[in-house]
């Protein structure tokens, strides 16, 4: 009998409408197939500058610190953390979601005191909270908030947060995972001290990269530690001797997954990144308005509702697990669950980067209809062509 590993691989092709990773152009994995260089060659020294280059234009800044971690984003996550705590630190981290809750996680084993603040899931970290909260404790050293945050499909407004950080002369430390490529990240004019995210989503490549950015403030609160970082692997100091133009050893970059990403930031760069975003935004548009119209609920505060990925209710009486196993058995259309507080309780569609398409908002809606209607919920006649009808209005305003 033969093993299925001595088998070729032919990955299935799915439409990922998840919360990442979502589906990948041809051109980022032609970008792969590349022939692999080592990590010290000229050659892709040059690859390196080019994916720096345009990783600052999507975040807005000029930081001379500014890299694709070799990690997903939760590596990115720790790197932020590892790098500005010490023992010691004290950190207030808001949690308005399952990342905000990872965040607090991360920071305690970095060995920071970690003080918390809860906003109810489905909610936007509020600003005037954040700023009656600070007073509370003297010398926080960071505050860390989730800007886009995937467990609940909330945004919340970094720009006045960062202000109210700021007021009490403490870092901002800015989970952009989900938000950086599908919507506005303006670093520099926000004045975020360090933000991170990942390639898998609004960016467009596969995941294996984490885009991370530090202020020169940041940078400088790194370079006076008292003690050393508990990370070899994430230590900021170690990566900017191989990134910049010294080029020292630390380790071996994932080289291919560096061509990948370097082409789906040149697409962002063809498209533009406020065509890009504002893509995003009538694509979820549609989304949202065809949802509504087959009588499913949205979870996330209106006004305060993530782009690139949407909370869905889970009716009543319907089973979670059996709707997306028949999704991606009988359409092959991935979506999530829900995580934390939402799990079996929440349906996340995701639009990010080539996954946000007209046409898989028309596919995903009929295919829900169909099943709900198999599960004995009751959608009403001609639901999916008032739904698509609907999506179509809004993509056209």
């Amino acid at each position: 009998m033969t093993s299925s590993y001595m088998n070729e691989l032919h990955a299935p092709q799915k439409v990922l409408l998840g919360p990442g990773p979502s589906t990948v152009h041809p051109r980022v994995l032609q970008a792969l197939a590349n022939p692999v260089m080592g990590h010290l060659d000229p050659a892709f020294f040059q690859v390196m500058d080019d994916v720096c280059e345009m990783l600052r234009e999507v975040f807005h800044t000029t930081n001379s610190m500014t890299l694709p971690i070799s990690s997903t984003g939760t590596g990115a996550m720790e790197t932020a953390c590892a790098n500005i705590i010490e023992p010691g630190d004290e950190v207030l981290i808001c949690r308005n979601g399952y990342f905000g809750i990872r965040l607090a996680d991360i920071a305690e084993r970095c060995g920071a005191t970690v003080h918390v603040m809860d906003t109810p899931w489905g909610k936007a970290v509020d600003a005037q909270m954040l700023r009656d909260e600070i007073k509370q404790y003297s010398g926080l050293k960071a505050v860390g908030v989730v800007h886009a945050e995937t467990s609940t499909g909330v945004l919340s407004d970094m720009k006045e947060l960062v202000e109210v950080i700021h007021e009490a002369g403490a870092l901002a430390i800015v989970d952009a995972v989900t938000s950086l490529g599908g919507h506005e990240v303006r670093m520099d004019d926000w004045g975020i001290d360090i933000c991170y995210s990942a390639t898998q989503k609004c960016l467009g490549a596969p995941p294996g990269l984490a885009p991370i950015s530090l202020s020169p403030a940041a940078m400088d609160v790194v370079s006076k530690r008292s003690t050393k970082v508990q990370s070899f692997y994430f230590n900021l100091k170690d990566l900017e001797a191989y990134w910049n133009q010294t080029r020292a050893y630390h380790h071996t970059s994932p080289i291919n997954m560096t061509y990948a990403l370097r082409e789906a930031l040149r697409m962002m760069m063809e498209e533009g990144l406020e065509n890009r975003i504002q893509r995003h935004a009538r694509v979820a548009a549609g989304l949202r308005a065809g949802v509504e119209a087959l009588g499913l609920s949205l979870l996330a505060e209106e006004g305060h509702r993530l782009n690139p990925l949407t909370t869905l209710s889970i009716p009543e009486g319907v089973e979670d697990a059996k709707v997306r196993r028949a999704l991606l058995n009988d359409y092959d259309i991935e979506i999530g669950g829900g995580l934390g507080e939402f799990a079996g309780k929440a349906w996340r569609i995701g639009l990010m980067g080539e996954s946000c398409r007209e046409k898989n908002v028309f596919a995903v809606l009929s295919a829900l209809e169909s099943i709900l209607a198999k599960e004995g919920y009751e959608v009403a006649f001609g639901a999916s062509l008032s739904a698509a009808q609907r999506a179509i209005a809004t993509f056209d305003e």
